[in-house]
């Protein structure tokens, strides 16, 4: 994906260009919850370097940690069970880290290309690197970030993993899941070609 600034800081959900250092920010506390969440979209001093970052803050980091943990290994569980017989287990899911009541949900790096436009260079949510991972991981992304701004205007804390599960898919239509890979068609074939058959 090579985009525009502009473009890019549209799909990011920032009105206007940002200057080097500025950042456009968005939080809300949910009491309820004990969550602060924080998003922000900055500019680097040198105007080349782009980044958006979702943070959860909690105001009970113990539980939270449990909660990731947890969460890690329903994950696997849910995974092993899915592999056909024989199959390799798959590596082991990556816990977010929470550092001082503060976990990173969502960090996205972009930089300008020669030609002024530009590209998304990395994307973690949840501790899960989905650079390459699929088709349009770049856009998905962007769609992602964008949905959580969405929440947080409305003042809600957004819903990461129903967000995951309904942005960050392989939707070319070869991938299967949350971590789908982009399939591989089935190359075409002439009958007449395969029977030795010729025209």
């Amino acid at each position: 994906m090579r985009v525009p600034l502009p473009k890019l800081l549209e799909r990011l959900g920032v009105r206007g260009i940002l200057a080097p250092y500025e950042a456009a920010p968005w939080l809300v506390y949910d009491e309820d919850k004990g969550i602060t969440c924080s998003a922000e979209v900055r500019m680097a001093g040198s105007g080349t370097d782009l980044e958006g970052e979702i943070q959860f803050l909690y105001d009970d980091e113990e539980a939270a940690q449990e909660a990731s943990l947890k969460e890690a290994q329903e994950a696997r569980a849910k995974a092993l069970s899915a592999l056909p017989p024989g199959a390799p287990p798959p590596p082991p899911m990556p816990v977010m880290k929470i550092v001082n009541g503060r976990a990173q949900i969502f960090i996205m790096r972009a930089r300008v290309a020669a030609d002024d436009a530009w590209e998304v260079k990395g994307l973690v949510i949840k501790a899960f690197d989905y650079e390459n991972d699929f088709h349009d991981w770049e856009g998905k992304g962007c769609d992602f970030f964008l949905a959580c701004v969405q929440a947080l205007q409305m003042g809600e804390i957004p819903d990461i993993d129903a967000l995951i599960d309904s942005n960050m898919q392989d939707s070319s239509g070869g991938g299967s899941g949350r971590r789908g890979r982009v399939g591989r068609k089935s190359p075409k074939a002439n009958p007449a070609s395969i029977m030795g058959m010729k025209k």
